[in-house]
């Protein structure tokens, strides 16, 4: 009898499912959309940067173009798709106004918590699309000179010429005096190749045209 009720009350509702996931299949539509044609536009303006480190090592400009493009895009859709499923929730009938207000609180608390950490990676991202530094630079930053030992979104890592490592929070870094770039090695692609654009496919028929 229970199991005759509930198949009534699916029948009588079916309207209400359909429309529900109608609802839900267009909202992840319209975002997965937006995610896509604001990524192409963001990674056309971060173009102009993405050629500076011509004369860097080949291996470092891979990692670079990388960071350079993927960074704003995990952005990008982590903010898009944390408004997507507030949407969702609400299309199920969920109440979003306590919870964007708990979402919101949390971010606020997070977010004030964390500020310093973003604002390493802010400038972090900032130094990475000038190509200011490198692995193998000597810089001056600050009372701070050495040779770049390691790079991340997040520190510098400094090496002096008394051999004591020094890690610089990225934010720290403004005014940078480049004393020497690293050399490229002697077998490093001609400038202006990308290595994120070399695909197999292309390495395989500059091949058979050779």
């Amino acid at each position: 009898m229970n199991l005759a009720a509930s198949l009534n009350d699916f029948l009588s509702n079916w309207r209400v499912l359909l429309f529900t996931g109608i609802r839900v299949v267009f909202i992840a539509v319209v975002f997965e959309f937006l995610a896509w044609f604001i990524g192409r536009r963001v990674e056309k303006l971060a173009s102009p940067f993405i050629a500076l480190d011509a004369q860097r090592d080949p291996k470092w400009r891979a990692m670079r173009r990388a960071a350079l493009r993927s960074t704003p895009k995990i952005v990008l859709r982590t903010l898009l798709y944390t408004v997507a499923l507030i949407l969702v929730l609400d299309a199920f009938g969920l109440q979003i106004l306590p919870l964007s207000l708990a979402v919101g609180s949390v971010s606020l608390l997070f977010g004030a918590a964390l500020l310093p950490i973003f604002r390493d990676y802010a400038q972090g991202y900032i130094l990475l699309s000038e190509d200011t530094l490198a692995p193998g630079d000597t810089v001056q930053i600050g009372d701070h000179t050495g040779k770049v030992e390691k790079w991340t979104l997040r520190a510098t890592w400094l090496r002096d010429s008394a051999g004591f490592l020094h890690v610089l929070s990225n934010r720290e870094v403004r005014d940078v005096i480049v004393q020497s770039r690293a050399a490229a090695p002697e077998n490093a692609a001609p400038a202006g190749f990308d290595p994120l654009a070399a695909s197999p496919k292309s390495a395989a028929s500059g091949k058979k045209s050779a």
